[in-house]
């Protein structure tokens, strides 16, 4: 079936074309297939006039066919358009959801961890200083323990 339809298009295409080749060799009185297969119904414009009424012609097909297109890419885009306030609306929404109960997850396991890990090292350390800086205060071993030498001693 797919060969049908490449070989009926093809056919259509090339018929097309002989119809134009002939139809600019027309203009000059030639023919594109000898023996006056196609008849002369076309000639070439003669005035200026002609040229012009030709050119406006065109002009106002050209004009149409991007008006149509025009009117195609807006509706196109108006589909587009609802159609992504629509995916927004139905996955966006609960995605970020999803994301901020993921926030809390991380907000809550970061504090969990500071109250039950950091904070009881802090404490024996603050402890470990604490003692340290009243040793040092009454004997001058929180000096030693840190390894410095008082001036004056070795």
């Amino acid at each position: 079936m797919r060969l049908v339809s490449i070989v009926l298009a093809a056919a259509i295409v090339l018929g097309l074309l002989i119809l134009f080749v002939n139809g600019i060799l027309s203009y000059w009185n030639n023919d594109f297939i000898a023996g006056g297969a196609f008849p002369d119904a076309w000639t070439g414009p003669d005035t200026w006039s002609e040229w012009r009424d030709i050119v406006i012609v065109m002009s106002f097909f050209f004009f149409l066919l991007a008006g149509i297109l025009s009117v195609a890419l807006m509706v196109v885009l108006l589909i587009v358009a609802s159609l992504l306030r629509k995916v927004l609306r139905d996955n966006a929404g609960p995605a970020l959801d999803s994301l901020r109960q993921s926030l809390d997850n991380v907000r809550g396991t970061t504090e969990f961890a500071g109250e039950t890990i950091a904070a009881p090292i802090l404490r024996v350390y603050s402890v470990f200083h604490g003692v340290r800086s009243g040793l040092g205060a009454v004997s001058g071993i929180g000096d030693r323990i840190k390894g410095r030498k008082k001036k004056g001693r070795r």
